[in-house]
């Protein structure tokens, strides 16, 4: 009688969610695992009538067995979980109920999707443009990686899955290129196809630099030179048909007047004095087409010479 008021008493002061517990493995869960619940008493006390629960609907019963197998776990095999069972504690049998167990099975998540959102038309400079990227499988917090050339340009957290989105204006040419995402929620990170995002007039926008200003202004160079070497052979072609360039030209003598100084000069010596003389013979086509210029430089040769001219 005594034993009995003890068993009596110490059930209660137990609690009777303290006299069953849910175990699931493996932990944690990932889809495609062979998940097993076990519903096991308090100091493995035996029990019976075990019957399983998820979100409160009824699922398995047995008689003995503690164990229930779940075959490959999916998405939809995470849920809110229990069992029951009964202690038997002669003469009293007591029916038991154990606290939920949360179950999530990681998923991995699938290959994300990224889409550029922007005007009709490629964006110019101080356009909005908006990067949506969503992943349609994973489990639970999925976040997101933005992604221009391989470098990260924004990222966003989805507690509860979904999609994410990166909205930015353009501010100049450097904000063009290739765009990716990449979704990571600890269990698998994927990578987006890339994207490629042009910018209106991106010619017009882009800042001279070493590597893209010297490459399309090269011909127009090359051009430019062709055309000053040919005006300079235009300029000096009359100098050399004319002779002599104008600064040759001694400056007169002091005296006012100065003997010509001619080409193809030599020297012939008098018999009779011992002098020498210098003759001259001038060959410009200068004399042919001016006979009467021609004729007043004779006469200011023989001047020079002390000989008077010879009558014309």
């Amino acid at each position: 009688m005594l034993l009995w008021t003890a068993v009596l008493l110490f059930v209660p002061c137990v609690g009777k969610t303290a006299w069953l517990y849910l175990q699931a493995w493996p932990n944690p869960v990932f889809e495609g695992d062979a998940l097993t619940l076990q519903c096991q008493g308090w100091k493995n006390t035996p029990l019976s009538q075990v019957k399983f629960y998820r979100d409160g609907k009824f699922l398995h019963s047995s008689k003995k067995k503690q164990t229930l197998s779940m075959g490959a776990a999916t998405v939809q095999s995470g849920g809110q979980y229990s069992c029951t069972g009964q202690v038997m504690y002669i003469p009293q049998i007591f029916t038991l109920t154990s606290e939920t167990l949360m179950v999530q099975v990681q998923v991995p998540v699938s290959r994300p999707v990224l889409t550029l959102h922007h005007g009709p038309t490629d964006p110019a400079v101080g356009d909005m443009v908006q990067l949506l990227c969503e992943a349609q499988r994973g489990s639970p917090p999925v976040l997101y990686l933005f992604y221009l050339d391989e470098k990260i340009v924004g990222n966003h957290s989805a507690p509860c899955g979904g999609n994410a989105s990166l909205l930015f204006p353009v501010k100049s040419e450097q904000d063009a290129g290739n765009y990716s995402c990449e979704a990571e929620n600890g269990v698998s990170r994927e990578r987006s196809e890339p994207k490629k995002l042009s910018l209106k007039g991106s010619q017009v926008l882009s800042t001279p630099t070493s590597s893209n200003w010297l490459v399309p202004w090269l011909p127009v160079s090359l051009l430019g030179m062709m055309v000053i070497a040919a005006a300079l052979l235009v300029y000096l072609r009359p100098w050399r048909k004319a002779g002599p360039l104008p600064s040759q030209i001694p400056p007169p003598a002091p005296g006012g007047e100065q003997c010509p100084l001619y080409a193809n000069v030599h020297h012939q010596k008098e018999k009779d004095e011992g002098v020498v003389y210098s003759v001259v013979h001038r060959t410009s086509k200068r004399s042919e087409a001016r006979p009467a210029e021609f004729a007043a430089e004779r006469k200011f040769y023989h001047l020079c010479r002390g000989e008077m001219p010879a009558a014309q």
